[in-house]
């Protein structure tokens, strides 16, 4: 019986403690790209999640969308090309950007392409899919070139095979430092081109049969990347123990600062995705031909549904509640009659206490005591009783601190503040406060061998039968050793201290750096990406107009050309400080990529905008920029559009002004054009 009631124990426990088994097709080779899975596996965050992980490296030839799309791998690690997948119609879904710039760059020799129009015609080593790069160098001029096949070769690259090498800003680079190679990293970024990197993505049918599941192992994920973000070290460890010797703990930990740097923890959480920025990076695809242009992302982005509680909870928390507050009133209650039997237990064994105590006794007690127990005479102000232990703090014997007057015992700043306390404590009792029959204070005294002892002392009022104060009975603890360490402390505090004001500071250069153009110090492309959607809103939401100007320097391709790209980058510095002295105090000026910039004006209505962008085009026609031997004069070209007339969304409102632009060019450049939607027949109004 008893093996029976055994077996049908472990049938019923074995389904509660059974680990769902899946696995995570990754889109590389193990290394700390993959740090974050590494992590939650290591320390039990899977587990813990229910789930029996296996981390499958991608095999030559496979593609990780596949694999998962197929059923042969629950989950997978892809890029921003999940954007094209789910709009070709493939069920994906993306649970979790981990990192949030993608690495990917052209490597180049610096001594032989000095900057990316120097690829033309040249031979350049690519992948079909990585459509920011070709969306970069067509945005460059870079149309005519020939791609090669990628081998994941990088001697190609040092050996001159090919002029261009696509690889990770995080791998690559520290193998090209390692050989010396004098290398540069073109990113598609300074382009405006922001793709995303790795990113958590599962199928549609597994999202729709297991929500649960699904979001118990994202959130397993994101807690695993906290931990390896913040154990690099440990990380790169297990990776070199468990998963690959491919690479060096050198070349891991490059690696992971990197990452870091992509990912920017400390200002994105990670996990965080954009619904504009999966647009913008499917728009480019399209642009690419890969998309036609009504393509659609519907179910790409994962969103966890809110969670609701039981119908059964409210009635237990009202029930929880209300036992609650009988406990407290019964607490409450207890807690006064308890305080009123403790006080009346307190003063009957003071009174006991009193009375059976004798002379004796409180000598021993005196005399065993390590802190100094003494006895002062408030007339005479000559003590009365000083306890042995005074010998081991000041040196002096019991008889010699007996004799010692205060001036005497005291060091000069303390005899003045005892002086000062007896004579207010005196007072105080006179006139009937009873709050000054005792007192805490510090001292200074002298010890016999000519240092200085510091004291802790608590003193308190003996009345005499006339109920007048007659002796003061003092403890006296040496302190000198607190004190320094008080001291060392403090010091320690104050050097804490500016540490971390240097440390906020830092943090606050870097935050400003984050967003901000390190030639012209104005606003970037992601600062307006975020501030434009929130400023859309807010228009919305109070009711008030909202003009966006997007402005281009005409010919600005033939000032570098013909006079070198440091005076390009003086004439846009020069142009950034004419733009910046003429705005107001809520405008946002950016610099949206190359020659380009975006004032974004809040409560600015359509007329005032386009007046505005005349007066700004008539400035800049008037900058001269002295450059060496030459001067330098420049036009430029303006689009206006406006919220609510010309859109309501922030893709809508930029693409009205780039439209505006975009004619202004087109019909000779150096003027300013305001939007106009299309007729019906197609034709502006």
């Amino acid at each position: 019986m008893r093996f029976f009631a055994f077996l049908v124990l472990c049938l019923i426990l074995s389904p509660a403690s059974a680990l769902e088994k899946v696995s995570i097709q990754l889109n590389w080779k193990h290394q700390f790209q993959f740090a974050g899975y590494y992590a939650a596996l290591e320390k039990g965050y899977f587990r813990a999640a229910g789930f029996e992980v296996s981390l499958r490296e991608l095999a030559a030839g496979a593609d990780p969308v596949d694999e998962v799309v197929s059923g042969r791998a629950e989950y997978g690690v892809a890029a921003s090309e999940l954007a094209l997948r789910r709009a070709q119609g493939q069920p994906v879904v993306a649970l979790a950007v981990i990192v949030q710039h993608s690495p990917l760059v052209l490597l180049v020799n610096r001594r032989k392409i000095p900057s990316l129009d120097a690829l033309s015609e040249q031979r350049i080593m690519l992948l079909p899919h990585e459509a920011e790069l070709l969306a970069y160098l067509k945005r460059e001029g870079v149309e005519r070139y020939v791609a090669v096949p990628h081998r994941f070769e990088l001697d190609d690259l040092i050996s001159g095979e090919v002029a261009a090498y696509s690889g990770y800003s995080s791998d690559e680079p520290f193998l090209l430092r390692k050989a010396n190679f004098p290398y540069l990293a073109y990113s598609p970024t300074a382009a405006g081109i922001n793709f995303y990197g790795d990113t958590l993505f599962t199928s549609e049918a597994r999202l729709q049969k297991s929500p649960k599941a699904v979001r118990a192992l994202r959130a397993a994920v994101l807690r695993g990347w906290d931990y390896a973000m913040a154990h690099p070290e440990e990380i790169s460890d297990l990776i070199l123990q468990r998963y690959s010797t491919r690479h060096s703990k050198a070349h891991l930990l490059f690696e992971a600062a990197e990452m870091k740097r992509l990912m920017q923890p400390e200002l994105v959480e990670i996990g965080q995705m954009s619904a504009t920025r999966w647009q913008q990076i499917a728009q480019t695809y399209a642009e690419q031909g890969m998309l036609p242009a009504n393509f659609s992302l519907d179910g790409l982005i994962y969103e966890s549904e809110p969670r609701r509680m039981p119908a059964w909870v409210w009635p237990v928390l009202a029930g929880a509640a209300a036992i609650f507050v009988l406990l407290a009133l019964l607490a409450l209650y207890f807690a006064r009659l308890n305080r009123r039997l403790h006080k009346e237990v307190s003063i009957r064994q003071a009174a006991e206490q009193a009375l059976g105590e004798s002379e004796e006794r409180y000598r021993r007690l005196a005399e065993q005591s390590k802190d100094v127990i003494w006895m002062l005479d408030v007339a005479s102000l000559r003590f009365t009783y000083v306890s042995p232990a005074v010998e081991k703090a000041r040196g002096f014997t019991a008889e010699e601190a007996l004799r010692q007057s205060l001036n005497e015992a005291l060091m000069p700043a303390s005899l003045q503040l005892v002086q000062a306390l007896l004579q207010d404590h005196l007072a105080r009792l006179a006139a009937g406060d009873k709050s000054a029959m005792s007192a805490l204070y510090e001292i200074d005294q002298p010890h016999k061998d000519g240092s200085i002892v510091s004291s802790e002392v608590v003193a308190s009022f003996l009345l005499d039968h006339d109920g007048r104060p007659a002796t003061v009975l003092g403890v006296s603890r040496d302190i000198s050793e607190r004190r320094v360490a008080e001291d060392r402390l403090r010091i320690a505090n104050e050097y804490l201290r500016k540490q971390l004001e240097e440390i906020e500071q830092l943090q606050v250069a870097l935050q400003e750096q984050a967003i901000r153009d390190s030639l012209t110090g104005c606003f970037n492309r992601r600062y307006l990406d975020e501030t434009l959607e929130r400023e859309l809103w807010r228009a919305r939401r109070e009711g008030y107009p909202l003009a966006l100007v997007i402005l281009d320097l005409d010919h600005f391709k033939q000032i570098n050309d013909t006079y070198g790209h440091q005076a390009g980058d003086e004439a846009l510095r020069e142009l950034a400080r004419s733009l910046q002295a003429d705005i107001r105090h809520e405008d946002v000026l950016c610099r949206y990529g190359g020659e380009e910039f975006v004032i974004l004006m809040p409560r600015m209505p359509l007329s005032v905008a386009a007046e505005r962008a005349e007066r700004w085009r008539t400035t800049i026609a008037d900058i001269r920029v002295q450059f060496g031997n030459f001067t330098l004069a420049f036009s430029t070209s303006l689009g206006v559009a406006a919220y609510p007339e010309h859109g309501k969304m922030p893709d809508e409102l930029t693409q009205a002004a780039d439209l505006a632009l975009y004619i202004a060019k087109h019909e000779g450049r150096n003027r300013v054009v305001v939007y106009s939607p299309p007729t019906r027949d197609g034709v502006a109004q």
